[in-house]
This record gives C-alpha cells, sequence and structure tokens, in this order.
C-alpha cells in the first residue's frame, strides 16, 4: 500500500531538485523519495519488552559456546605475546 503527499516547495528548489534528479536519470519524485528514504531509521519495527527479552535469550544462548583448543585462550598476555611474535613487534 503506498500514500499520496503533496508538497508545496519554492519555485528554485523545485528547479534544483529537477536538475540534480536528472543528472541521476531520476525523476523528481523517485529522487526526493530516495532522500525521504535514507532519511528515515532503518528499524522499520519496534520491537516490544517480550519480543526484545526473546532476542536477547536467544542471542545470550550463543555466550560462551566457542570453546578454544587452549585453557588459556583467554588469557589476555598470552594473547599479546602471540601477536607480538605473530607481527614482530613489542606489544
Amino acid at each position: 500500500m503506498s500514500k499520496n503527499l503533496v508538497l508545496q516547495i519554492p519555485d528554485d528548489v523545485f528547479e534544483a531538485v529537477e536538475q540534480v534528479a536528472a543528472k541521476t536519470g531520476a525523476t523528481a519524485e523517485k529522487f526526493v523519495l530516495e532522500i525521504v528514504l535514507r532519511n528515515l531509521p532503518h528499524n522499520k519495527k519496534m520491537l516490544t519488552v517480550e519480543e526484545r527479552r526473546t532476542a536477547l535469550a536467544k542471542l545470550m544462548s550463543y555466550a560462551g559456546a566457542v570453546e578454544g583448543d587452549s585453557s588459556r585462550s583467554g588469557d589476555n598476555e598470552l594473547i599479546d605475546a602471540d601477536l607480538a611474535r605473530e607481527y614482530g613487534k613489542d606489544l
């Protein structure tokens, strides 16, 4: 479903819109619609509190799910030493 929206804009603004639209191969209407769409929030649907809780629970089910091959894989000093060896720099 779509709606019509009528805008009253100054002649000089309309002429500028037509000129820029023509350069891009679009009509003035399509050009203005693109500008509007680019400036709207991307999240078209706001989640309810319950939907947010469900989504967070689903996401959190993956937390801690990765197992490293070393019991020290979370050791920052060991990671820094590995990076230093790999890139030849003193971290």
